[in-house]
């Protein structure tokens, strides 16, 4: 059985970053905390999922998000504190790429979309007999759970399954009857952490509530336009008609199903191990540690070149624009 592991490679980075263990680390007058933090939680991570095969799923920033809504994730890098980190982590992936290529390891990265997308392409175009496991603390990444796909948060070791986004002592919000339901509540309720508005008074709680009370957001929309009495604040202002494009607007941003079709000079790196390359590496930014750890640890055997091949030609179908649904209505 092919075993898949989805890694939402920033959130191990920019996470140690803020750690006391590796934020001030420093070599040659460059922050190294990053560098440190990726490679000992991959690790981990590796050690936790011994049968499956690693892929690492890197973000771009997406210029097509940020035309939909221009302060698309604006409020995280507007201070000064916050562009300079963000500036010491983005010099540090430029290592981490290089050294996680000279393992062999395999990575994804597409221009102008997230992992998150990336992850979104694999998991629908993947053979329903693959087990597919997606390592990230992004609750965004429910909307791919499957019977096949489960969500693992690396910094906690939670797991959730397509079962369990009914489970509100789980999952927040809740209960979910399923992704869709997950996704439309997101678009109804926005996402302050992207910087995603909403309707004003309603949560993510209120908003899976309103849809399971009238099976769908349209519903509540038709009942309104039909002259039916709404009763409570919130559920007026979702019924009513100046939500509806910012609805259909959050759709686009948060139903990776919409996203344009993948740019077809996507990278999927995978490179024959160079232990030599690796240690010469480590050498220069003082990695003694992250050489000794990785040191003749082999990533891919056979089987896992026709399994990148496989994702390949997913990634390829999603260029295409195959891979996607149709568009929101009205939208």
């Amino acid at each position: 059985m092919t075993k898949l592991l989805l890694i939402d490679i920033n959130i191990l980075g920019i996470g140690a970053m803020r750690e006391h263990e590796y934020r001030d680390r420093r070599h040659r007058g460059k922050a190294t905390g990053a560098i440190h933090g990726t490679f000992d939680k991959l690790a981990l991570l590796l050690e936790d999922h011994r049968e499956h095969l690693p892929l690492v799923l890197w973000d771009d920033r997406c210029t097509w998000r940020e035309a939909i809504l221009p302060q698309y994730k604006r409020h995280r890098w507007e201070t000064p504190e916050q562009q300079a980190f963000l500036e010491s982590y983005l010099a540090q992936v430029t290592v981490v790429r290089q050294l996680l290529g000279h393992l062999g390891l395999p990575q994804v990265f597409c221009p102008d979309f997230e992992a998150d997308d990336l992850a979104g392409v694999i998991c629908r175009g993947a053979d329903p007999a693959w087990q597919i496991t997606l390592s990230t603390s992004d609750t965004d990444w429910y909307q791919a759970l499957r019977k096949n796909v489960t969500w693992r948060s690396p910094r906690t070791g939670k797991i959730v399954r397509e079962c369990d986004l009914a489970n509100v002592e789980l999952i927040e919000g809740g209960p979910f009857h399923s992704t869709d339901h997950y996704v439309c509540a997101k678009a109804l309720a926005g996402d302050t952490a992207d910087g995603i508005p909403g309707v004003t008074g309603v949560g993510l709680k209120t908003a899976a509530r309103i849809i399971r009370d009238h099976g769908s957001v349209e519903a509540l929309w038709a009942r309104h336009d039909a002259g039916e009495a709404i009763k409570g604040v919130a559920l007026q202002r979702a019924a009513g008609p100046e939500c509806r494009a910012d609805y259909f607007r959050n759709l686009k941003l948060i139903d990776w199903r919409r996203a344009p079709p993948l740019r077809d000079d996507f990278e999927l790196e995978l490179q024959e191990p160079e232990p030599a390359a690796f240690a010469k590496l480590c050498g220069y930014w003082d990695l003694s540690s992250v050489d000794q750890a990785w040191r003749g640890f082999l990533i891919v055997g056979k089987d896992g070149h026709s399994v990148i091949a496989h994702v390949r030609d997913i990634l390829s179908c999603a260029a295409s624009a195959s891979d996607r649904i149709m568009p929101v209505p009205g939208a």
